[in-house]
């Protein structure tokens, strides 16, 4: 786990830093909504399945760049599960603490799934 982390960090720029502490934030708060909302169980599970796959693929391939396969493999589901869930015919839904952290968590992984995209097939297809 260092060595990944020591890559990343060699590897990042201090915005894409400033962004990636950004999504563990996002997602760790999820866990002020467990209690109250299973939905947030979703999005804690699949923050503890994402870390051992970007491990794992980085143990594989030594790519910084290809640890967003892991996210692209596992979000999408969460994006998806979330929005029915959640926002879906639920506008009332978007007036709440809960809704607007869901409204910037999704907006977090959409716009990560895009650059993680980008990377996947900058390097695969290289």
């Amino acid at each position: 786990m260092e060595e990944m982390d020591a890559a990343i960090s060699a590897a990042s720029s201090p915005a894409v830093k400033i962004w990636m502490n950004w999504m563990v934030i996002i997602f760790l708060a999820s866990l002020c909504f467990v209690w109250k909302h299973k939905t947030a169980w979703a999005v804690v599970a699949t923050l503890l399945l994402s870390l051992p796959l970007a491990l794992y693929i980085f143990e594989q391939t030594q790519s910084v760049p290809l640890i967003g396969l892991a996210h692209i493999a596992l979000w999408p589901f969460l994006v998806m599960f979330l929005y029915i869930k959640e926002l879906k015919d639920k506008t009332e839904n978007l007036k709440t603490a809960y809704g607007i952290y869901i409204v910037l968590l999704l907006a977090t992984i959409i716009i990560s799934l895009y650059f993680d995209i980008r990377d996947a097939i900058i390097i695969l297809w290289s």
